[in-house]
This record gives structure tokens, sequence and C-alpha cells, in this order.
């Protein structure tokens, strides 16, 4: 059945999934994984299928995503950091909970942070003790901050961002139950929604606390956001299109799988001890990137640059034809997604991959931008299903199945009078039947005649 939509141009509202998501399958292509870099590729064996496989790559480049201090690059204009926002949803059974291991791979950096806090106090009250003996005013001794990379997804507003400004504006919010950040999110104390925005574009945050009028900045946030939930949890935590924090995140939806897993069988891969074993490796990573005197800057050579713009062009191209102005904000954000999956794939492939300790000299590599660009485009079809189940489009996608079968009857060429007549067999109004040889992809041909258009159906096509 060919797709028809309403001409964007003249139905703002309009939206219904296009084409390309209807044509695959929703799971990341298998070349993808011959060429991520390998320090991944035992996280991803973990999975028992291929969905399985997905979301830990999606999971796994997340939480490294706030692990890579000193590493930005260039985009738009901005100095861009590796931060990604993901959000994995699944009905119960379908396999999430395998995501739970991924803390471990920032475990081995929040349990140092959280020593050097535990150290940095002893010293304080140590030198606090040496003071009140020697009868002076301890009062001028600097508190120690709380040192973390986790962050409570149950805090306040206040809470959070205080957090962030002892951790030097950057950490990650880790949540296997995302009810738990919409319970914040909805409370009055915790609304940090507009947080979630300006942090995914490290735009500064500010807040006066009400109590002690104590006035809290983040200046630039370099904060990364990994949740997983059902799809309940999501339309709470996410109730619509239009607030800005659905475009910020990268979807996958898993599907339930109606086999009953075998819970005895043995396999050589331990899930927790190969987290963890990274987790150290990310360790000591993190502490070499902070060592820098200078930040590391990646970025795009002209042709990459080139192929970025052409791809991304295509995808704004087909999905808009097909879906009207609701993608734009998500096509558009995908595309500072894609340069921070490229920039955290390249710094892994210079680090692990090449055992180098010196900082790369700037490009990101050609497998890494290729393998970035393969994953976005798999998020945003997963992002345009959520979009259309969104209540407002749900309706809009109605209507427009209303109006595929009603272009699907009609001849490549026909009247008014037919038109009208096939809208009654389909229970269209011949108003309705109006308003759509207006708004349809219909070209008109005289005085009551019309023929049919096609939109767009050339899919991107990524190598």
């Amino acid at each position: 059945m060919s797709k028809v939509f309403i001409n964007p141009e003249k139905d703002e509202d309009s939206f219904f999934v296009p084409n390309i998501v209807h044509s695959v399958d929703g799971l990341i292509h298998d070349s993808v994984f011959d060429w991520i870099p390998e320090c991944l590729k035992p996280i991803v064996a973990i999975g028992s299928n291929r969905q399985e496989r997905d979301v830990l790559l999606l999971g796994a480049i997340t939480v490294i995503s706030g692990c890579l201090p000193n590493i930005y690059g260039l985009y738009d204009n901005r100095i861009v950091y590796p931060n990604l926002f993901a959000f994995i949803d699944a009905p119960a059974g379908a396999g999430k909970g395998i995501l739970n291991h991924l803390r471990l791979i920032g475990r081995p950096i929040h349990l140092s942070r959280i020593e050097s806090t535990r150290s940095a106090v002893e010293a304080y009250e140590e030198r606090k003790s040496e003071m009140k003996s020697k009868n002076e005013d301890p009062s001028s001794l600097p508190i120690p901050k709380q040192k973390l990379l986790f962050i409570p997804a149950n805090s306040s507003a206040s809470s959070f961002i205080n957090t962030l400004t002892e951790n030097d504006e950057m950490g990650i919010l880790f949540s296997t139950e995302a009810d738990t950040l919409a319970n914040s999110l909805n409370q009055d104390w915790g609304n940090f929604s507009d947080v979630l925005r300006c942090a995914f574009h490290h735009e500064s945050v500010e807040m006066q606390r009400r109590a002690n009028r104590e006035y809290l900045v983040i200046e630039e946030p370099r904060l990364s956001v990994m949740l997983t939930g059902t799809n309940g949890q999501f339309k709470r935590l996410i109730p619509n299109t239009e607030n800005g924090l659905f475009s910020r995140f990268m979807f996958y939806t898993m599907k339930s799988i109606p086999q009953f897993k075998d819970v005895f069988s043995q396999r050589d891969i331990v899930p927790g001890q190969v987290c963890d074993e990274l987790g150290q490796r990310m360790l000591e990573l993190f502490q070499l990137l902070q060592s820098y005197q200078d930040p590391v800057q990646l970025s795009l050579n002209s042709n990459q640059q080139e192929h970025f713009l052409k791809r991304f062009t295509e995808f704004t191209q087909v999905l808009y034809s097909e879906s009207g102005e609701r993608v734009l904000a998500t096509i558009h954000r995908s595309g500072l997604i894609t340069f921070r999956i490229a920039m955290i794939l390249s710094t892994l492939r210079h680090f692990f991959d090449l055992k180098r300790t010196e900082p790369p000299k700037g490009l990101i590599h050609d497998h890494d931008l290729s393998v970035a660009i393969q994953i976005t485009l798999h998020t945003i079809q997963h992002s345009l299903v959520h979009m259309a189940e969104m209540p407002k489009n749900l309706e809009i996608s109605l209507k427009h199945k209303k109006m595929e079968r009603f272009i699907e009857k009609l001849p490549h060429e026909f009247s008014r009078i037919e038109a009208n007549e096939i809208g009654k067999k389909v229970n269209i109004s011949s108003a309705t039947v109006s308003r759509y040889l207006v708004q349809g992809p219909f070209e008109r041909l005289g005085y009551n005649k019309y023929k049919k258009s096609h939109p767009i159906n050339e899919e991107p096509v990524i190598n």
C-alpha cells in the first residue's frame, strides 16, 4: 500500500510514520557491529539476540559519554561535549534488565570519586581539629565537595544542580525505572525538565533556593542520561513532543519475545565481569583525560563534513516530505547526536584499540562517522514511532489511514465526481474529499480534473 500524507505546507499539524520506518525492522545493521571499537564488542556479545545487542550498544555509549572529560568538538559553531540522552523502553519480560549491568562501566569512576571525597573529608576534619587546638577559627576552611559520577534520579531540582556544581558540572543520570525521574519531574520541588533541556546543549542553568536565597548556577553542564522503562513510564516522563525533551533523546523500543529463555544455559560470558573490566579501563582513561592540560578537540575533515551534510539533507527531505514540521526537531538534534557518537567511538578507538596515551590528533575516524550515522538513523525510526503514538498524533494518523484508503481506490487521473463517489464508498464526506484534493498529493489538470502525484519514496542510503 502506498503511503500518502497531507502536504506539510497546507497542514502544519500533519504527522504520520514515514515509509522509511515501515521499510526496516528497527534493528541496527550487522555491519555496524563489525566496525565498532574492539572494546565494545565484548559488551554487545552479552546480548542473546539482536535487540539486546542493539540496546547494549546504545546504553554503553551513553554511559561512556559521561566518562570522557576534556573531549569536545565544534558543531554549528558551538562547543559540544560527547554527552548523550537515551531511553530504552520495553514491556515486562522483553529483556531490558540486561541493561542494569551497564552501570558497572561507570562504577569504578564513581567509587573513585567517592573515595576522593572520603579522603578530603578526613583531611578536612584533621585540619579542623588542629585549628581548634590552636584556638584558630576553622570556619574559613572550605568544606569538601561530594564527588560522584552517578546522580540520583529522585533528586530535587536544586539538589540536582548542586550535585552537578560539586562535580565539575558533569555527571550521569542512570535509572532503570523511568518512573523515578518522572515522579521528580512532576513534583513542584523537583521539576528539572528545564535543567535537562538546557544540559543537553550545555546551556547555563540558574536557580535560587527560597529557604536561604542561595544562588545556584551551572555555566556549562555536561550531563549524560540513561533511562529504561515501560512504554507507560515513557509516556509519563515525556507526554508530548512539544516541550523539547522528546527530541533530545535517542529512543529504542524493545519487543516481547514469545519464547521462554533457557535460564540454565552456561555461557562463557559473565555480563557483570565484562562490564566491570571495561569500567576499570574507563577509570584509567578518565584519569588520563583529566591529566591533560588542554582539552582535546575532535572534528570532521572536509570529505566527512560533505558526507554528513549529504546524509542529513536526505533524511530531512524524505522525512519532512512525509511527516511535516513535527519531525524537524528530532532530525536536527539527531545530527548533533551523531556527531557526539562519532566523538565517543573515535576516542575509544584511539586509546583502547590503538593503545595510545597521547591526545588524538583531532580527526574522527571514517568508520566511526559511518557507524554513528547508522545508529542515529535507527534511533530516528524509533523516535518517529513514538511520535506517532502520542495522543494528538495518533488521532491524525487514523485520519491519514482513511485518506490512504481513499487515495488507493482512485485511478491515476480522475474527476471530482469520481472522487466524491469513491469518497462515499469509504465513508468520507464530499467536504472532506474537497479538502483532500487541496491538501493531498494531487495535481490539478483542469476544471474538476486531477491526477495523483507521488510523495518522495527514496530512502537515504548509508555507506
